[in-house]
């Protein structure tokens, strides 16, 4: 109990603002392009915020966060369209195979450390890319997988239904994040060996973020497939995973909100940008390095919105004292 009203009083008042101002839109705007834009952002929104649940909060940087998205994407695909499945059942049991991959994983990095521990992440990621082609006859290949459901027979209401996922698995994981689990992945990342000694069994904690940020990415990939009613190889390429530590990065790791709002920011931003196609990716890629030079630890971890009671309590949550 004491857990979760320290979370709600915790809450980021922007970040329920722009969770509640995403559904009112969906509700009573009837331009149809804005829609497809924001539910393509609230996906990247759910990897991005997946993503710093376990390397927000641990420093374990994980460079191969695509196996986790596509793998559980291509499963609800697969269980949707050869076994029939309604995305709501393919969804939940895609994302469950990805956080059992995460425990797995986890348990197998648990004495790794740095670019170590990054590098074999990544290999998985590069394993299940080969293997969406090698599997060609299951995953389509180079075409992918389409004709996949929707979640219902019109986008608005398809936005509704991602957008409102998106929301649950922000609460979820702020929840999370400021429970006591939360409190001692922070002492992890701060000292490992200070955790340890204090007597607590920080494996145990890393493996189980590891399965709650796989678990929590399969349910983006699944929401990603069937709101687009397709999955390709891309979803489980390098791409993915290098998109996704960016935007959590810019936005501001260990925070959720920051990976909240940089991920939905940053990929409206990338789509508006398709009014100068010629010159899209020179200069969205630009504004991610601009971004980066100036806001090394995230634009919500800037130091004037920490040291600002107001902006801190805004973005954060965080009460300061006088």
């Amino acid at each position: 109990m004491k857990d979760a009203l320290r979370v709600w009083r915790g809450q980021s008042p922007v970040g329920l603002a722009v969770i509640a101002a995403g559904l009112a839109f969906g509700l009573w705007s009837p331009n149809l392009f804005y829609i497809e834009v924001l539910m393509l952002a609230a996906a990247y929104a759910i990897f991005a915020m997946s993503w710093d649940v376990l390397t927000g909060y641990t420093h374990e940087v994980n460079f191969g966060f695509a196996f986790f998205v596509g793998g559980a994407g291509y499963l609800s695909g697969i269980f949707n369209l050869q076994l029939g499945w309604p995305p709501l059942v393919s969804i939940p049991l895609g994302a469950l195979a990805a956080g059992v991959s995460g425990v797995f994983i986890g348990y197998l990095t648990l004495r790794l450390k740095g670019p170590y521990f990054a590098m074999v992440t990544l290999a998985f990621a590069s394993i299940l890319y080969k293997l969406t082609f090698i599997l060609y006859r299951y995953t389509g290949g180079e075409e992918g997988i389409s004709g996949l459901t929707g979640f219902t027979t019109d986008v608005r209401y398809d936005f509704l239904v991602v957008w409102a996922i998106m929301g649950a698995s922000y609460l979820v994981l702020r929840a999370y994040a400021g429970s006591t689990h939360g409190l001692i992945l922070k002492a992890i990342r701060a000292d490992e060996d200070a955790a340890q000694s204090s007597g607590i069994n920080t494996a145990y904690y890393k493996i189980e973020a590891f399965a709650i940020s796989g678990f929590m990415g399969g349910i983006g990939g699944g929401v990603f497939a069937h709101s687009q009613m397709q999955i390709s190889p891309v979803m489980a390429s390098g791409y993915i995973s290098v998109i996704v530590v960016l935007l959590a990065i810019i936005g501001g790791m260990g925070t959720i909100v920051g990976p909240l709002l940089g991920a939905l920011v940053l990929s409206i931003l990338n789509e508006y940008l398709r009014v100068v196609e010629q010159y899209r990716i020179a200069i969205y890629t630009g504004l991610l390095i601009l971004f980066i030079y100036l806001a090394p630890d995230g634009v919500v971890n800037l130091k004037f919105i920490r040291n600002s009671r107001l902006l801190s309590w805004l973005l954060l949550g965080e009460r300061k004292e006088r």
